[in-house]
């Protein structure tokens, strides 16, 4: 697994939009800076940034924006401006061999899975999965969750621990809700490769030529896997129905635990609940539901191909990165 070089005070972050824009957020967006820039990096934007509507640009435009902070030597990471709905027409554009061969930090969330996933899967590179977009740095206070994103991104492996508050509702940012995370088969203290994103965009990878999740499930079996799913909008039903198309298609095959977020957008249909579903879904593995990690604050900063232990009982509910 290539682990790219950790980031130093100064270095640059070179922000690119492969999916929206911006320009509705452009307020947040500029307090992230700030808050870049305070915690010493420098920026760089593609051209696409700072623009409105539901994509930023055309697929082609946003793969050689992608491919051209990659290229950059001055450029350290590349960071996804926001999430959206319309990634997955680019990756035929993108050059993944330019992103391979120019190997360096790979953050964003939400949409951003999927080039995320292949990088990992496919070209064996760490990539993470970000507690925000470059939208969502912008509170002058930032929540522990974002330090630890900064701290993380220069090296400093800190070990995460559960919150003690989260969000009331999805985007709200009042974080004065009782944070829950609940055991579904049992107490969790497992090791294991770290992959994962969001469930809604990774299953549509499912049967493509970029699903190389076999190959990659078989070189790190010994490892095994801890799997991680922040879900954004999904019924009960749907829910239950996503996770055994995961199972069908082989991907737990070597599962030693898996983490689900808080749904961000739910609906349930009939008498059985989110949780009953992903028991009846999973009976066998260890998971852990209403994870800190996705679209509901807060979350860990999740590091795809790198290996964790995570823990889940009543007196510690905890992810740590293992050198």
């Amino acid at each position: 697994m290539i682990i790219p070089e950790y980031l130093n005070n100064g270095d640059t972050v070179g922000i690119t939009a492969c999916s929206c824009g911006v320009l509705k957020k452009i307020d947040k967006f500029e307090k992230t800076l700030i808050n870049l820039n305070k915690y010493g990096f420098n920026v760089v934007e593609t051209d696409n940034v700072r623009t409105g509507g539901d994509v930023s640009s055309n697929a082609v435009t946003r793969a050689k924006e992608l491919e051209s902070l990659f290229l950059n030597k001055d450029v350290k990471m590349v960071a996804v401006a926001r999430g959206g709905d319309y990634l997955f027409e680019m990756l035929e554009m993108v050059d993944f061999s330019i992103l391979a061969n120019n190997p360096k930090w790979f953050a964003g969330s939400s949409d951003p899975t999927s080039l995320l996933y292949i990088l990992t899967t496919k070209y064996d590179m760490a990539t993470i999965y970000s507690p925000c977009n470059m939208t969502g740095l912008d509170e002058k206070n930032l929540h522990e969750s974002y330090l630890n994103y900064f701290k993380i991104l220069k090296g400093n492996l800190i070990k995460q621990y559960k919150s003690y508050k989260c969000e009331v509702e999805s985007f709200s940012d009042d974080l004065s809700k009782d944070n829950e995370w609940i055991n579904i088969n049992g107490d969790v203290n497992q090791e294991g490769i770290l992959i994962g994103g969001c469930l809604d965009v990774l299953k549509d990878l499912i049967g493509t030529k970029y699903d190389v999740t076999e190959k990659f499930l078989e070189k790190y079996k010994n490892e095994g896997f801890i799997w991680y799913f922040d879900v954004f909008a999904k019924s009960n039903i749907d829910l239950y129905n996503t996770l055994l198309q995961f199972k069908y298609a082989g991907w737990f095959k070597y599962a030693k635990a898996i983490l689900i977020g808080k749904i961000c957008i739910s609906e349930s249909f009939g008498d059985i609940s989110y949780e009953e579903l992903i028991k009846k879904a999973l009976p066998n593995i260890p998971v852990v539901y209403k994870f800190d990690v996705g679209h509901v604050k807060p979350s860990f900063t999740m590091i795809n191909g790198m290996k964790v232990r995570v823990v889940s009982n009543k007196t510690e509910g905890s992810l740590e990165y293992i050198k």
